[in-house]
Parts: C-alpha cells; sequence; structure tokens
C-alpha cells in the first residue's frame, strides 16, 4: 500500500458502516485494495530471459490517483489528436454552492443539470449569434474539486470558434462579441433555473429550504477566457485532473501526526487525514455517470461533420506525439515494463497467474521461503 491507501484502509470500517451512498463504498474498497497482495496478480518475463515483472491487478477506477495517472496522459494524446487545430474558448459553468449539502444524496441529478444546462447556453447563443441552426464543437469536462480540494462542481469546456452551416456547405466563426458575460450568464442561469425547478417537482422530499433557495437564485456567473489560438494549452490543463480525480499524490503529504498537507503553486493547505478522506469521499461520482462529453462535429456521431469541417477550414493538424508539459510525466512506469522488455523491446509472455495472498513460483525459486518485503509484491526483476 502507498501512504494515500494507508491513510484511507485506516478508516474503511468507518466508511462501510456509514450511510455513505454504495457506490462510494464499492470505490473505497477498491482503492484502498489496488495493486496491493490482496489482489490478484501476474508474472511476465521477456522471451529471451532478460527480465521478468510480477504485477498485482490495478482498480482501474477513475477515483484512484495510482491508476489515472496514464489515463489522463492516454487522454490528452488522443484529445489533441480528435480536435481541429483551430481558435478555441475556454468557459466554466458552476453550480450555486446552496446545492452543496445534497450532492451526495442526488449525485447524478446535479451533475446532469450541469451539463444539459451549460450545453443548452452554448447552443442557444450561437443560434440567436447567427439567427440559423449551426453545428458547433466543444468538450465538456467535469471537475468536482476546488483549489483546497473541497466539493465545487464544474464544467470545464472547450469551445471550437467554428461552427458548420447547416447546409454544411460554409464554416462560421464566433465573434467575440457573442462572449459577453451578460450573455452567457443569462441564458446559463434561465436554464439552470429550470432544471433544478423541475428536479424539485420530481423530488419533493429536497424540502421547502431547497425550493425557497432556487427561488433567490438569480446569478451564478461564468468565466469566459480570451480567445485560444490553439486548443492545446486547455486540454494540458485539464489533463492534470480530469476522470472524477483530482488528487496528484506528488502534491499530497502525509505526515507523521495524523494530518494531510496539499500543495497548490505557492500555496499549501493542511487538515487532519480524517477531513482529507472525507474530502476526497465527495469527489467519488457514481460510475454510471460520464465526466467527459463531446458535443457536435466533437462527438462519435458526427464523424461525417468533423471532416467536412476539416476539409472547408483546409486544416494540417500539427500535433506532436508526447506532450512536454512535466506535470504530465509518470513516476510509476511499471504500467509499461509488463508489456515489452527494456533490454530487448521483444514482447513480455505471461508466465504465471496468482491468486491473492498467493506468491508466484519465481519468488519462491529466487528467494525460497523467506521472500523479500512488499516492494517485490509491486514489481520484481529478476
Amino acid at each position: 500500500m502507498n501512504e494515500f491507501q494507508q491513510v484511507l484502509y485506516k478508516q474503511i470500517d468507518k466508511i462501510q458502516a456509514s450511510n455513505l451512498p454504495s457506490h462510494v463504498k464499492k470505490v473505497v474498497s477498491a482503492v484502498s485494495l489496488c495493486r496491493t497482495n490482496a489482489m490478484k496478480g501476474r508474472v511476465y518475463s521477456c522471451p529471451n530471459g532478460h527480465f521478468s515483472v510480477f504485477m498485482r491487478e490495478s482498480c482501474n477506477n477513475r477515483s484512484c490517483p495510482t491508476c489515472q495517472s496514464e489515463n489522463k496522459r492516454i487522454w490528452n494524446i488522443n484529445t489533441k489528436e480528435k480536435v481541429t487545430n483551430s481558435p478555441h474558448y475556454h468557459l466554466v459553468f458552476k453550480l450555486p454552492s446552496f446545492l452543496y449539502p445534497y450532492i451526495l444524496t442526488h449525485y447524478k441529478d446535479f451533475i446532469e443539470i450541469l451539463f444539459e444546462a451549460s450545453s443548452k447556453t452554448i447552443h442557444t447563443l450561437i443560434k440567436y449569434s447567427f439567427h440559423l441552426t449551426t453545428t458547433p464543437a466543444f468538450i465538456s469536462v467535469l471537475h468536482t474539486h476546488g483549489d483546497q480540494y473541497q466539493l465545487h462542481p464544474h464544467i470545464h469546456v472547450i469551445l471550437n470558434s467554428i461552427t458548420l452551416s447547416k447546409k454544411q456547405d460554409k464554416l462560421l466563426f464566433l465573434d467575440e462579441a457573442l462572449f459577453k458575460l451578460d450573455n452567457f450568464n443569462s441564458v446559463y442561469n434561465h436554464f439552470l433555473k429550470k432544471e433544478l425547478i423541475n428536479l424539485y417537482k420530481k423530488n419533493p422530499d429536497l424540502g421547502i429550504t431547497f425550493k425557497e433557495n432556487i427561488n433567490k437564485f438569480h446569478n451564478e456567473n461564468i468565466f469566459i477566457s480570451n480567445k485560444y489560438q490553439s486548443p492545446f494549452p486547455i486540454i494540458d490543463y485539464l489533463s492534470k485532473t480530469i476522470k472524477g480525480n483530482a488528487l496528484d499524490l506528488n502534491q499530497v503529504d502525509f505526515l507523521t501526526n495524523g494530518s494531510t498537507q496539499i500543495h497548490k503553486k505557492d500555496k499549501t493547505f493542511s487538515f487532519s487525514n480524517v477531513e482529507f478522506v472525507n474530502r476526497y469521499i465527495k469527489h467519488i461520482i457514481p460510475q454510471n455517470i460520464k465526466s467527459i462529453r463531446y458535443s457536435g462535429f466533437y462527438s462519435s456521431a458526427s464523424k461525417e461533420k468533423y471532416l467536412i469541417v476539416n476539409s472547408l477550414y483546409n486544416l494540417k493538424l500539427q500535433f506532436e506525439a508526447f506532450n512536454n508539459d512535466s506535470d504530465l510525466e509518470l513516476d510509476d512506469v511499471s504500467h509499461k515494463i509488463h508489456k515489452s522488455c527494456p533490454i530487448c523491446n521483444q514482447t513480455m509472455i505471461l508466465r504465471e497467474e496468482v491468486d491473492e495472498f498467493k506468491v508466484p513460483d519465481i519468488v519462491c525459486i529466487k528467494f525460497g521461503k523467506d521472500p523479500p518485503t512488499e516492494d517485490l509484491f509491486t514489481k520484481l526483476v529478476a
């Protein structure tokens, strides 16, 4: 177990005995045991005998900071291949803070409202801007955290400045005048309030205070950036905290006095391990919620429109396969070494599979009845 898992595991009994949602309990259990001896394991070996590695199974949960490090890198590369290398805007849509006490019990409802209201806002303003229907392109990425890892659900949107005409014969370009805050705020608040009222009608158990807060709520500000000449810097920024998890273990220190420190740029935030776990739990979203969504000609259903846009714009996508952002580099390379031998680069062969808490034969052969400590159970080089 790494330090994060140890802190989480110490509170697992309390979490399992609580009235927290079942998906939270399931994720906590999976993440706390990820890559430990409680998971099945596999031994991979070089066909030329250079190298062997023993790996315990990963939970591959999007709330696991260890598993998601590689997925973030892959998403960064795949997204840069998917988008057009044209000017984009960066927008942020938030939920009003009075909803936070209800998040855990109605997580899916609020997240769907956030996606729905932000999407309708973009489509409505673009339609009003051109006075006709066009096909835009944007990617919506869910974040649930604030600077201090507190609950703060919001959506980042990467919006292409290009839209495709209804006849699909020409491109239209978004005018920066469209992005006046007053325009976005008024439209977004209209859709947001409408969705919240519908939610209350379906769930009157939310209480009269919830309804009163909806009526009092008038303005939820939206962040809108200046135009980026390329979407790549926005993708780099979002890659660090995608997949529903904002926790970078390289920025976290677990102290011997039972406290946790999170380092964000030039700031350090400290709280007890119990409070840290409480905050971590609030970012565990149900598995059936998509945290990244593609709309317009970026969606999988609009591949033909995407090709038309590229043809009309005569784009030459210039994408470097590997990002130079050091924050996206991985310290853990164990996800790679089971695929190919680092010495001869030959494909590794699966030699042995073992059950939970079992030791593979290669360990017994090499070390006898007294195998080395826990590090070997994570990675064995023979």
